[in-house]
């Protein structure tokens, strides 16, 4: 997994290869917005493997971890996505592309949290086990969606 998220995300980039090569601060700022979402992720999939412990899988309070999860990965995407984008727009001065860091990160964040609770809970569901599978795939789509979100909103905000 980590393996092919790694080359999807090397192609992804390579997409958008006339983007990150006007816009360099762009490429500077992917290591963060990939930290972040991983963070998130790992954090929520943590969380949801521990209510995942249990024998049966009860719904009510996995949804209860959800809407708990995606309350806090909404305040951290926007208190994050205001932090880094403050931070790029203070050292390069170009507010679109520090618009574009922020709400990437916002969604970014969002979405790692829901794939945190989801792949797991999805892999015990199949019957699976969520403790060896659902690490490398979660982060891996985390990392794909992550970049999604950056680039594919960077491209239209910049060139809008």
């Amino acid at each position: 997994c980590n393996i092919a998220g790694g080359i999807a995300c090397a192609l992804l980039a390579g997409r958008f290869e006339l983007l990150l090569g006007t816009e360099i601060v762009l490429a500077l700022f992917i290591p963060v917005v990939l930290a972040l979402s991983e963070s998130v992720s790992i954090q929520s999939m943590t969380l949801t493997l521990a209510s995942l412990h249990q024998q049966h899988i009860d719904w009510r309070v996995l949804m209860t971890n959800l809407r708990r999860e995606l309350m806090i990965a909404i305040l951290l995407g926007l208190a994050s996505g205001a932090a880094v984008g403050g931070v790029s727009y203070i050292w390069k001065r170009e507010a679109p592309v520090a618009l574009a860091i922020a709400i990437s990160i916002t969604l970014a964040m969002i979405t790692a949290c829901l794939l945190g609770v989801l792949v797991p809970t999805a892999i015990r569901r199949l019957r699976g086990d969520p403790r060896i599978a659902a690490g490398p795939i979660a982060l891996a789509t985390t990392d794909i969606m992550t970049l999604l979100f950056y680039f594919g909103l960077s491209s239209w905000i910049l060139t809008s």
